[in-house]
Formats: structure tokens, C-alpha cells, sequence
């Protein structure tokens, strides 16, 4: 059993960390599509803020399509990841503090107090999950493929709950809750009270994620799930919706609505609406004005234009309405972003699209 993956306070090479984790757990073996940090994306490779203000995350690959994550630790600043998984697999988390929310499609699932929060999901699927700052998290979760359940363990299909076989041959996402038993509760507790030297640490985590995986498909089996189902998008949609993604990248301060957007596509409101978020993991408001925000920051840091102007060339009407969307993503005024800006700014410099991470 390899040595654990260690998340600490002061850390600040998160992207090599980040880089360790997607190698064991299925739920970002197709990498990380995006990192916002403090409502600031996060650019491949700079050093991304502490994330923990103390306590740890430990993150341990039982056997190869088993990983599991042992958290205890507040987090520092809001935080919000998307990435996306390369096989079908399944997540069972346990919380015993602080909520965190996933997001995919139109589905979305947070932790509840004694009740084993569960995702599944099919290949290529993005997620987005959301911590807030300042919180403590205590939780412990199982991610796993279906080839190991299946291949690994040499499961049956009457041994698995009928959720799985439905929503993994549908390729549908789904997320909801299961009660779990007090054995499993106080089982998945005992992560955070073993203490052991490093070898024997190891193997009883490896023990106690092998019974806890046992005990938790047992009661999933036996419970009436709260499930929340994904739409689903077809090939022909899921292009049109890279569209206008890219169409938004290509020009954030365009005036774009809904409706417009829906005669270009010739979808559906709800179906563009949730859709987009599936895709992305936001909306198509929160997608624009971020792209925006991020250029108005950019424009102060490097050039001496009015406030007025900046809000103006990055599509608001009222400088007072975007200096309190401003102030509301970056919790700073645009003024003191631009106190803080080297002298060094150019006054000519070029509007342009931030690029994709």
C-alpha cells in the first residue's frame, strides 16, 4: 500500500499535490478543469494560497480504484474545484462537520448529519465541488470505479444496489443521501483515533476502509435513497453549449440574455441553463461575470483607465453596479486593487479574454 498523499497547513505546491491525487482517486483521474481560490482562479502552476488554516487531509489509494480521503481541518478561503473523472465510479462521503455542495448536470447533493452523502457518475462527467472559508470539515469519503467493485472485489450485480447498475448503464450522473447504520457511523469515526507508527497507521486504515466499504454497501442495499437525477444532454446539445462557452470567452462584455442565447441554439431555457452548469460547473451569468471581473482586475493592475471606463470596456452600464459586483466576487474595492498596482502599468494596453486554464 503506497504511502499517503499529506495536505497541511502552510502548503502552498498544491498543483503537485494535486497532480499526486489524480493518479489514485477516480473522481479526477481526467485532471482538474478549474481551481477558484477566494473567488480568484487559480492559474496552472503559480502557487495557489494556503489552503488549510489548520489540521490535515490525508488521502490514502487502499488498492488500485479504491481511494480514500480523511479530512479534519478549517478551511482558509472559499473554495471551488471542477474536475472530471475518466471511468464510472462511485463516492460515499461521511460528514461529521462543516457542509460541503457538489455540483454536476443539474444534479447536487451536501452533506446532512448522519446520512452517507453518494455520487455517481459516468465517464466524463465534470464536478464541482464548494467549501466555504473559515469552516471546519470533518469527513471521511470512499471513491471507486465500477471495474472495482466489479473486478477488484468480484462483485455481482445482486451484491451492489440497484441504483449503480441503473445510473452507470443510463451514463447518468446522480447524487442523493442514504441513512447509514450506527456500526458504519462509528466505524468511519475511528479514522480520526487511530494512532499507530506509520507502517501499522497504514494497514489499519486499509482494514478500516475495506470494512467501512462493506458496511456502507450493506445499508445503501437496505435504504430508500434520496436521490436527485442529472437531464440528460445529448452530443449534438453538449456541442452547442462549447459554443456558447466560447462565444463568451471570445467577448465577455457582450450583452448576451438567455433568450438569445436559447434562438442560437435552439434549446430550451432549462435545458441551456442546466446543461451549462452541468458542463462547467456554473452558470452562464456566473461563467460572463467572472470572465468579466477578472479583466476589470487585470485592466487595474496594468493600465491607468477610469474606473468608469474599465466598467464600461468590460460590459457595465453603471460604474456602481460594477463596482458592487466587484466588491461582492473580490470582497475589495476596485479602487484598492488599484492602489496596491506596480507603477509600471501601461496605459495602452490591450483588451483581451483571459485564457482557459
Amino acid at each position: 500500500m503506497p504511502a499517503p498523499i499529506l495536505v497541511l497547513p502552510g502548503e502552498t505546491d498544491l498543483w503537485r499535490k494535486l497532480a499526486e491525487i489524480q493518479k489514485v482517486d477516480p473522481a479526477i483521474s481526467e485532471g482538474i478543469d478549474s481551481i477558484v481560490y477566494g473567488r480568484t482562479l487559480q492559474r496552472r502552476g503559480t502557487p495557489i494560497p494556503v489552503l488549510f488554516r489548520s489540521g490535515y487531509e490525508e488521502i490514502h489509494e487502499i488498492e488500485r480504484g479504491l481511494c480514500l480521503h480523511i479530512t479534519d481541518a478549517v478551511i482558509d478561503q472559499d473554495w471551488r474545484l471542477t474536475a472530471t473523472g475518466g471511468d464510472y465510479s462511485v463516492r460515499l462521503r461521511i460528514a461529521f462537520a462543516g457542509e460541503a455542495g457538489y455540483v454536476a448536470r443539474q444534479s447536487h447533493v451536501s452533506d446532512q448529519s448522519t446520512r452517507c452523502s453518494f455520487m455517481i457518475r459516468a465517464p466524463g462527467e465534470p464536478v464541482t465541488a464548494q467549501f466555504k472559508g473559515g469552516v471546519a470539515y470533518r469527513y471521511c469519503s470512499l471513491a471507486m470505479t465500477r471495474s472495482y467493485l466489479r473486478n477488484g472485489l468480484e462483485l455481482a450485480d445482486d451484491e451492489l444496489p440497484a441504483i449503480l447498475l441503473s445510473s452507470w448503464s443510463r451514463g447518468e450522473t446522480v447524487m442523493g443521501h442514504f441513512p447509514i447504520s450506527r456500526p458504519a457511523l462509528a466505524h468511519a469515526g475511528r479514522f480520526f483515533n487511530t494512532r499507530a507508527s506509520r507502517g501499522w497507521h497504514r494497514l489499519a486504515v486499509r482494514a478500516l476502509a475495506l470494512d467501512l466499504l462493506r458496511l456502507l454497501m450493506h445499508d445503501w442495499s437496505h435504504a430508500r435513497p434520496e436521490t436527485r437525477m442529472s437531464i440528460r444532454i445529448t452530443q449534438q446539445e453538449r456541442a452547442r453549449l462549447l459554443q456558447v462557452r466560447d462565444q463568451i470567452e471570445a467577448d465577455p462584455a457582450a450583452a448576451l440574455t438567455l433568450a438569445t442565447l436559447c434562438a442560437q441554439t435552439r434549446m430550451n431555457r432549462n435545458k441551456l441553463h442546466f446543461g451549462f452548469k452541468q458542463q462547467f460547473g456554473v452558470s452562464v451569468h456566473e461563467y460572463q461575470t467572472e470572465l468579466r471581473l477578472r479583466n476589470a482586475w487585470r485592466l487595474l493592475e496594468t493600465t491607468d483607465l477610469a474606473v468608469s471606463e474599465i466598467a464600461e470596456r468590460t460590459g457595465y452600464e453603471e460604474p456602481t453596479n460594477f463596482t458592487a459586483a466587484f466588491k461582492k466576487h473580490f470582497a475589495v474595492l476596485p479602487r484598492e486593487v488599484r492602489s496596491n498596482a506596480t507603477p509600471t502599468r501601461k496605459a495602452s494596453a490591450s483588451y483581451r479574454a483571459p485564457q482557459r486554464p
